[in-house]
């Protein structure tokens, strides 16, 4: 297990083939795909978006996006995972997709700020992007906790723009 980083309870880790029928189960929840940019998550897709992520040598280099799987450190069961657009050599954008059964219990907003913490540590960026629908209240309320400060809204996308400057 390739681990990057770990919280309290949570490790944060490269993705690996086996966690594709586990990504595909969560992402393939109704209520976890309402606020993505899917409806459907196949098998198939996970195994290709996970091939795709195993060849990210560095986490920090510009251009390029990925995947990483967040588990519970007491079974190793994978409840989500982040996904980081790296724009450019200082800015990242962030995702976060989680198994409903784990809603509720902080571990979105655990994860979301370590690795945030971590990626301003380890490698120098000073500033991070999300991006959300408007009806996500649950993600406005995580953004808003770890304060993020909005600065965009789009009328066709129907998603806002929030963003944090590490200092």
């Amino acid at each position: 297990m390739n681990i990057i980083l770990e919280t309290k309870r949570l490790y944060l880790r490269q993705l690996c083939e086996d966690d594709a029928k586990r990504m595909s189960e969560y992402r393939n929840k109704k209520e976890v795909a309402k606020y993505q940019s899917w409806k459907t998550y196949s098998l198939k897709d996970a195994s290709r978006r996970i091939q795709q992520c195993m060849r990210i040598e560095a986490l920090n280099t510009p251009h390029t996006n990925y995947h990483l799987a967040f588990v519970l450190k007491d079974n190793h069961t994978m409840i989500g995972d982040l996904f980081v657009d790296v724009s450019q050599k200082k800015t990242f954008t962030l995702g976060y997709t989680m198994d409903s059964e784990y809603w509720s219990y902080g571990y979105a907003t655990e994860i979301v700020s370590a690795f945030i913490d971590y990626m301003k540590e380890e490698y120098g960026f000073q500033k991070v992007i999300c991006y959300i629908y408007k009806r996500n209240i649950r993600s406005k309320k995580l953004l808003l906790r770890l304060n993020f400060k909005k600065f965009d809204e789009s009328f066709f996308y129907q998603d806002e723009g929030y963003m944090k400057i590490l200092e």
